[in-house]
């Protein structure tokens, strides 16, 4: 492939919970009104140029997909899809996955990065088969390994597999960012 890439994936985060009180006054004073805020930032950036190792990517796949009631989606990263540019994705490592559940519908859950049933697909995110990440509706889930990367191998390794236990069809957006040979 004779595709470059430059990624920058950011979260920010700032929250800043207050509270009015109302101090209880001594005999003739007035009482005075306080506000305690406790406010918390952070912000972590990662950039991603082209190549091979730490901090390095060759390509990304995304898009948005529909998960059917009682299906699954399984995503082979391993010479099983095409990217946007039309080139087959033969993944040795996934340096960033974003998943988003797209439904604003309460109960619309997605079981993300595992299998929950048994005997599910080995997989990169989860200690084990079995394992998975509940996804609630809105709900948002980033990972980076941008040093290491999560390793991909042919065969069950490659697989990204989404979950619908729930009623009814529920869409998602997913973005892979990769490393490939």
């Amino acid at each position: 492939m004779a595709t470059d890439i430059s990624t920058t994936i950011g979260v920010t985060i700032t929250s800043t919970p207050s509270k009015t009180t109302v101090a209880a006054a001594p005999a003739g004073s007035t009482s005075r009104e306080s506000v305690t805020t406790d406010s918390y930032t952070e912000t972590n950036t990662e950039t991603y140029d082209f190549g091979a190792g730490a901090n390095k990517a060759k390509g990304h796949f995304h898009g948005t997909w529909s998960c059917g009631s009682a299906a699954q989606v399984v995503f082979d990263v391993n010479a099983a899809i095409n990217d946007a540019l039309g080139d087959q994705i033969v993944a040795t490592e996934i340096k960033a996955i974003y998943l988003h559940n797209v439904s604003t519908t309460t109960g619309d859950l997605l079981e993300v990065l595992g299998d929950a049933a048994a005997g599910g697909i080995t997989t990169r995110f989860t200690l084990a088969a079995t394992d998975a990440v509940n996804l609630h509706p809105d709900g948002v889930l980033l990972l980076t390994s941008p040093i290491d990367g999560f390793a991909v191998a042919a065969g069950a390794t490659d697989e990204i597999e989404i979950d619908n236990n729930t009623g009814g069809a529920i869409s998602f957006e997913i973005f892979v960012l990769y490393e490939h040979a």
